[in-house]
Order: C-alpha cells, then structure tokens, then sequence
C-alpha cells in the first residue's frame, strides 16, 4: 500500500509538470532591426544609455603665473569648469529611450546627469554646501545640489503618402552645413523631402518670457529656413533665419556676460541671416564653402548708462550689417588626411557710429554648434577654435570697470569679455569673437559689436592601425579690427587737459591683432563599437594683440600703485575621457 502511495504521487507530479509544460506558451522569436529591437506589434525600441568619465587638469588659462588661478565656479553642475579652468574628475551619465512605430512616428527621450565628484560629492549631498565658506576671491559657497534633466526630446511624425515630416521637441541639429546657427534649442519644424531636393522652416524657442516674470511680447525666439539640393558627392544649400529678440531688452533683464545689474530695457534686435553653402568630394579632397551676410536693425533703449553723459537719447537705433565665410578642405591620401579649416568674420571699427559691423550668429550668446557638424567634429577639443575659450590675459584683473569719461563708448571689462574675465573671446562651439566688444556701442548690448574674427587651423589626421586615430593642429586667433577696443583705453597724453580723465597705465594707444596661438592634438582608441578612451591637451601662448591687453591687467592687486602683467607664461590643458556608450 504504501509502495503504491509513492507511485500515484510520483504519476501526480508527471502529470502536473506534463501539463505545465504543454500550457507554456512556445517562445517567439525576437525580431530586431538595428540596435531596435520589437516590443510590440510594429513597434521598435532602442534603449540609451552613456557614461562618460572625464579626468582634466589645467595650468595658467589667464597666461599668467602671477595671477592666482582659479575656477570659474563652486557649483558641481556648472559645466563650464568642467570643461575649463579645473583640476578635477567629472562625469557625464545619460539614459533614454528611442521608439518607432511603422514608418510614420519617432519618439526620443534623454535624461542627463554630469557633474564633478570626489570621495564626497558622489553620496547624497542634497542639503550641504562647499566646504571652506567664503572663497579668497570673494566667491560664496553653493550648494551641491545634484542636478538630474531632461537633455533632449522629440516626437517626428512622417505624414503617409506626402514628402513631409513633423518634427517637435529638442534635438541636436544645426541650420547650416557649417553649424554656425545651431544647438538643442527646443522648436517646431516641418521637413519636405522630394528627392534630391529638401526643404525645411522652423521656429525655435531660445529664451521665455516666463523666466523674467513676465508675459506677451518678451521672448526671444528666430525662425529657420532652407532648402538643399543633392548632386552626389555634392551638396548645395541656401539658409535664412530671422531673429527675433526682445528678451534681452525687457525691463527686467540685463546682458548675462556682464555680471551686473546695468539694465538694457527696451533693447530690441531684428535680424536676418542669410548662408549659401556648397560641399563635395573631387577625387582625394573634401571640402565646405559658406558665404554668410547679416543684415537688420537693433533699437537700444536706456539713456544714463554708468559712465554715459547725462542727456542721451532714450532711444538709439542702429544698423546692422556683416559678412563672414567659412572653408574646410581635407585631401585622403589615405594613412594621413591633412586638413586646413578658415574663419573670417567681420569687424566693428567705430563705437561713435549707428552701425554693427561685427560679425555673430546672433545678437545674444547661444545659438551655434560648429563643432557638432562633420567638418569640424575633430576640433572640440580645441580651446582656440570653438570649445571653451580661454579666460582673458590675467583674467582682466584690475582692468577699468566704468568707462573712461572722455570715451564713454566702453563698459569696462565688458568690452573684453565675461564677467571676471572668463571665456575672454567666444562662448563654446563659436568659432567668432562676439564676446568683445559687446558694450561699445552706446545704451546696446550686442554680439554684433565685436571687432572681427580671423580663425585658421591647420592639421592632419592619422589612422595608424585599426582602431586608432591621431589628430593634431595649430589654431591661429586673430581679431580684424581693434579700433573698437583702443577706444575704451586712454593713454596719459590723450588725458591730458581733460578734466577728471583717468589714464590707463600698461596702455600705449595701440591693440595689436593677434590673439592666441595654440598647438593641440589628441588621441583615440575605440577598442569596439561601444567603449574608446580619448587623451587629448593643448598648448597655448598669447599673440602680440592679447600681450597688448595683458599689459592693462594688474598682477598685484594687494600692493598699491601698478604693476603691469606679461602675459607671457604658456597655457596648458590636458584631458583623458574614457567613454562607454549603447
């Protein structure tokens, strides 16, 4: 009986298992397209992840020894010591998510989180702030927050049966084949594809009104179109974009790269850019060609302006006008590929005058990407070129801060760059010098007031073994015209006989042009599809233009009288980035 207990339950468990077994669903297949892989009917999925793990070190970004180096900011988060004026680890960790459904609907979503971190910084910190108070430099500690965002999204729906495209959210793309006007700006664009010939019009967000407390017309927002036709190799193409601002002129803003509360209010700026591009292959030699001209008007729209005679106009209107050109040629021969990369923007000669000559993308900061097109990729870790600029010749310290009262067409160290003297030339991937000058024209703050831009940078490629990449360049930095920055400094012969006129000592009445000369290069190993490791540095001295202006900055602020600085110590960067991505 028992022996018979032990066989039925033994029958029993079969059975159960037998019946499981059969009840189980037969495993489908999984059907992949890409790194897509289908999670439902028509449905395709690709998920994002990156880690990007940065160590950096820098010495004398201000070419000075005898000025203190330090960072631009405490702040964890701020990405611009990250990638400037830091000795330090930082990282850059995204996740997302890529859909599509059939031929006709996309859907992206990327969070991102970078900052620095230490032993410290990388446990929970959400309600302590920098160790150490009060910085010697009068920097005031923050908060280490972590910082966790929505980096770019997007939905584009291809309407069935028509050539066009819809595309709304934030990507990364750019206007022109040069990158010049282009970045993650959120916008509404509609894409016609006919073939060998595309067309595109846009409207992007850059500031709302809603972040100065604010309503209706206080927006800066510009308008994109073009059209391009494909003749393979080759590529022509016609760009517009008009920008329109009246963010920077509200009553409750003021110019972000001053540092200070002097207000513009009533500023308005309307401009239109316009580019015409042709790109291709001829045999061994690739190249790009752009011609852009920017025409418009600018209304600047405060009168008593520190350092302004009483009495201006509420109201001063100004014209604008520029032209710049952009050219890349690199020839295959294949181990090595040299490669020459030119910039020219004009320049502004006359703060007196109702004109903008100096050539920017855009009257404000933000708004190109020249370095995230093909031609110029191999050049983000160039300072000089379009990456984070580096700070002014002896951070422009004890330069004067109100401007001379026999030139009132100057506000001080704003006509040399940012605030502190960070960023001295070009905020990051702008190849063109819309950050000097910016407040020589009276009762306006415009990047179009600049005193010209002459860029160029030659290099070579090298793919020594599969694998590897080797690259290195020169990058020359030049201004066209410095007439607008001589006038925001006064010898003591120009001073003389004029009343209350302050002279700057170090000045000679002459700004040479050169700026900075930098040799960089950098190498990569991409052991498989998904992880490589970069080593990349630069080198940089001074050009006789910026010795020019070094000479203005004191290297002594705590001994009285003027010590004049050299601007003769080297500049130097050097990065390792070891980069996982899927």
């Amino acid at each position: 009986m028992k022996r018979l207990m032990q066989i039925a339950l033994v029958g029993v468990l079969v059975l159960a298992g037998m019946s499981i077994a059969v009840a189980q669903r037969a495993p489908e297949p999984v059907v992949r397209l890409g790194n897509f892989f289908e999670v439902g009917n028509d449905v395709f999925m690709h998920i994002i992840a990156t880690t990007d793990i940065r160590y950096i070190t820098t010495e004398n970004r201000d070419f000075e020894q005898h000025v203190r180096d330090r960072t631009n900011s405490r702040f964890p988060n701020d990405t611009a010591a990250q990638v400037t004026d830091s000795d330090a680890s930082w990282f850059l960790n995204r996740i997302g998510v890529e859909a599509r459904y059939q031929k006709s609907l996309e859907f992206y979503l990327l969070f991102e989180h970078r900052a620095f971190v230490d032993g410290n910084l990388i446990d929970d910190r959400a309600n302590s702030t920098n160790p150490g108070g009060t910085s010697v430099f009068g920097e005031a500690a923050r908060t280490e927050n972590s910082g966790f965002h929505t980096e770019r999204y997007w939905i584009r729906y291809k309407f069935p049966g028509t050539p066009l495209k819809l595309h709304v959210g934030a990507d990364l793309w750019n206007v022109d084949q040069a990158g010049i006007v282009g970045d993650d700006d959120p916008r509404f664009v509609l894409f016609g594809d006919f073939g060998n010939f595309d067309v595109m019009a846009g409207a992007v967000i850059q500031y709302e009104s809603q972040r100065l407390g604010l309503e209706n017309d206080n927006d800066l927002i510009y308008y994109t179109f073009s059209a391009g036709y494909n003749l393979k190799p080759h590529r022509f193409q016609a760009d517009v974009v008009y920008m329109r601002d009246r963010f920077a002129g509200a009553d409750t803003s003021f110019p972000r790269s001053i540092g200070s509360p002097i207000g513009f209010r009533g500023q308005k700026t309307d401009s239109v850019l316009i580019m015409g591009s042709a790109s291709g292959r001829l045999g061994p030699i690739r190249g790009l060609v752009q011609g852009n001209i920017n025409l418009g008007r600018a209304k600047g729209g405060t009168a008593g302006l520190p350092g302004f005679p009483a009495g201006v106009a509420s109201e001063r209107a100004y014209d604008i006008f520029s032209g710049a050109a952009v050219a890349y040629a690199e020839v295959d021969l294949g181990i090595a590929r040299p490669f020459v990369a030119f910039v020219w923007g004009s320049g502004d000669g006359d703060p007196t005058d109702r004109k903008l000559r100096g050539f920017a993308p855009a009257a404000w900061q933000d708004v190109t990407q020249i370095t995230g097109v093909s031609w110029f990729e191999h050049l983000d870790t160039s300072t000089n070129f379009a990456g984070r600029d580096y700070a002014c010749p002896a951070r422009s310290q004890g330069v004067r801060t109100t401007a001379p009262t026999a030139r009132p067409q100057a506000i001080g160290t704003a006509v040399l760059g940012g605030s502190g003297g960070f960023e001295c030339s070009h905020t990051v991937t702008n190849a063109f010098n819309q950050r000097i000058g910016a407040t020589s024209h009276m009762g306006i703050f415009s990047a179009y007031s600049n005193p010209g831009t002459l860029v160029i940078a030659p290099g070579v490629k090298v793919y020594p073994l599969k694998g590897y990449e080797i690259i290195g360049w020169y990058v020359y930095r030049a201004m066209v015209k410095t007439d607008l920055i001589e006038r925001a400094f006064l010898t003591p012969s120009q001073c003389a006989g004029v009343t209350g006129c302050v002279p700057d000592p170090g000045f000679t009445g002459r700004i040479r042009k050169s700026q900075i000369h930098e040799l960089g290069g950098q190498v990569i190993w991409t052991l498989n599809p998904y992880f490589d490791i970069r080593l990349s540095g630069n080198v940089a001295i001074l050009g006789d233009g910026f010795k020019d202006l070094a000479r203005l900055a004191d290297c002594d602020l705590q001994t009285a009288g003027f010590q004049a600085c050299a601007g003769k110590n080297v500049a130097l960067k050097g990065e390792a980035r070891f980069r996982a991505r899927f």
